[in-house]
């Protein structure tokens, strides 16, 4: 589990620098398996869920450039859909937080 923990957090380093993908489905992978990580390696495993949210939240303009065009096009009464959605992936990297905390709370010895 501590290989996977390190390549989750590969992954959520080498998604800040990637435009689109890097704010869309690398965060998301990248979450996936960090939540699969986080009862063995829980310390690397909230990094890299750390710097996920912290990537979609603050460094991903090209996210925002979409979801803005998203609301420029629907003026003209074109649809982008859900998925060029800020709050679609921020919502998503919160959930997988949510579960990773959750699973590392019912993990701890007491």
């Amino acid at each position: 589990m501590k290989a996977l923990a390190i390549v989750a957090l590969v992954v959520s380093a080498i998604s800040i620098v990637v435009p689109v993908f890097g704010a869309t489905y690398l965060p998301v992978i990248a979450g996936i398996m960090a939540l699969i990580a986080v009862r063995e390696e829980h310390v690397l495993a909230f990094v890299a869920l750390g710097i996920n949210v912290v990537n979609v939240a603050f460094l991903s303009w090209s996210l925002y450039a979409i979801s803005e065009g998203c609301k420029i096009a629907s003026g003209f009464g074109n649809d982008c859909g859900p998925l060029a959605n800020f709050w679609t992936w921020m919502g998503v990297n919160l959930v997988l937080l949510a579960a990773a905390v959750g699973l590392y709370l019912m993990n701890k010895k007491a």
